[in-house]
């Protein structure tokens, strides 16, 4: 039997995750198979399920069958990985027509144990990531709450990383609550060049209430 289109067409690549990783500063044809397996890693626990095909995961999958081992000699740092790999997972989820649960953004972080110091970052790191104060409902919010009836609580330690992933994490799923309405939800490559002036002037003007 002759070969079919089907077997023999060329890998249509994805624009919208291509745009994405564009925007995180991620350049796909650098990405090898240890950068392609930690976006399929963050994408399916974003999800929770298997990123589909068109996926930011499944695209730097195929990217990293070409150059098993990447093809620059500085791979793609964590951060840009996380970054696309989150957002590429709300984009999708408001596609669907669905968004990220509470659940699956909060990396198992513990609100009734989290102290005033974690709640501040998770703040910081989520206000940073959408460009507005993250509203009630957010991780943010409810980790403030849980917080200022604890604020001194010491015996709970999170790793900053976890807090900054929840946090990103958390703000991919309000972005694709409110993708709509056109919510605007900052990368961290946009907040490498350019840190909102209102946030840094709250940052130095904040004091122990401001988070109770």
């Amino acid at each position: 039997m002759p070969v079919t289109d089907e077997y023999t067409k060329p890998h249509e690549v994805s624009p919208e995750a291509t745009r994405i990783a564009a925007q995180c500063s991620l350049d796909l044809g650098a990405v090898g198979k240890n950068e392609a397996r930690k976006i399929m890693s963050l994408q399916h626990k974003a999800l929770g399920y298997r990123p589909p095909p068109g996926s930011l995961a499944s695209e730097a999958q195929v990217a990293a069958s070409k150059h098993p081992d990447g093809i620059s000699p500085s791979p793609p740092d964590t951060a840009s990985l996380r970054e696309a790999a989150i957002k590429d997972a709300a984009r999708i989820e408001i596609e669907r027509g669905r968004s990220l649960s509470p659940k699956a953004v909060s990396c198992g972080i513990d609100l009734d144990r989290i102290g005033l110091a974690e709640a501040r970052k998770l703040m910081s790191e989520e206000h940073k990531a959408l460009g507005y104060r993250p509203p009630p409902g957010s991780l943010a919010a409810d980790a403030q709450a849980a917080a200022a009836k604890h604020p001194e609580n010491k015996d709970y330690s999170i790793d900053p990383q976890i807090l900054t992933l929840a946090a990103l994490k958390d703000a991919a799923r309000i972005a694709s609550e409110r993708g709509a309405t056109g919510a605007k939800f900052v990368t961290l490559s946009d907040r490498r060049t350019e840190e909102p002036p209102k946030l840094q002037s709250e940052a130095r003007n904040q004091g122990p209430d401001d988070y109770s």
